[in-house]
């Protein structure tokens, strides 16, 4: 009995409490209700802004990736110049972002098929610069090494190459660069170096192409 009537007490005085904060509040929110509107106002203002923007970015964001698939066909259709010119509107617009990268290495890869090595290397090398995303920067060493190669500087295509190895060694490239790697040692005439390559890529890669491809080399070599 005497636990009901203290909790009756508690409650009315928590209700009186109540009420005489009410009464304060209302008394403040008069002559204060522009600054609570203006607040208010820019909540829901800042609030729409957040949403329109995240939107428009997304929105922004997928046609930049369809405008990348639309360069990569007029690539593989021998259409360079259409593709280049989508890929350099994409990189000056989005500069160091990971589409803008994505753009820079299939430009890169573009001018080393069409033979424009210098600016193949120059790509690939800002890639590496920037160092992100993560998941082309072997593609983008792979490519420097292969564009030092032709451009007949073995010593960088070899430091490339053997960077790759030190960097990826896991990668599904790795077993064409030790073969690269083992050539460019032959042609500069390290042929213990080219022979040490060619057992690396047969042992690590037994029954492969390359693994294949690296025992009739050996045995040339021998």
């Amino acid at each position: 009995m005497f636990e009901n009537e203290t909790k009756e007490q508690e409650k009315s005085e928590y209700q009186k409490q109540l009420e005489e904060y009410l009464k304060i509040l209302i008394k403040w929110i008069g002559p204060h209700w522009q600054t609570i509107a203006s607040i208010t106002g820019v909540i829901i203002i800042f609030g729409g802004l957040a949403i329109y923007f995240v939107y428009h970015y997304r929105t922004i964001q997928k046609l930049t990736w369809e405008k990348l698939s639309i360069a990569q066909g007029y690539a593989q259709h021998n259409m360079a110049d259409q593709a280049i010119q989508i890929l350099d509107d994409i990189i000056t617009r989005y500069s160091n972002s990971e589409i803008a990268q994505h753009a820079r290495i299939l430009k890169a890869n573009i001018c080393f098929q069409t033979r424009n090595y210098n600016l193949a290397k120059s790509l690939y090398q800002e890639i590496i610069n920037i160092k992100k995303p993560k998941i082309i920067l072997p593609q983008a060493y792979a490519g420097l090494g292969a564009v030092k190669e032709n451009l007949g500087d073995f010593k960088g295509a070899i430091e490339t190459y053997n960077e790759f190895l030190g960097k990826f060694p896991e990668h599904y490239l790795a077993p064409r660069i030790y073969d690269s790697l083992a050539r460019v040692y032959f042609v500069t005439g390290e042929r213990e170096k080219a022979k040490e390559t060619y057992e690396k890529l047969i042992t690590l890669y037994p029954g492969t192409y390359w693994s294949n491809q690296a025992q009739k080399l050996f045995s040339s070599t021998s």
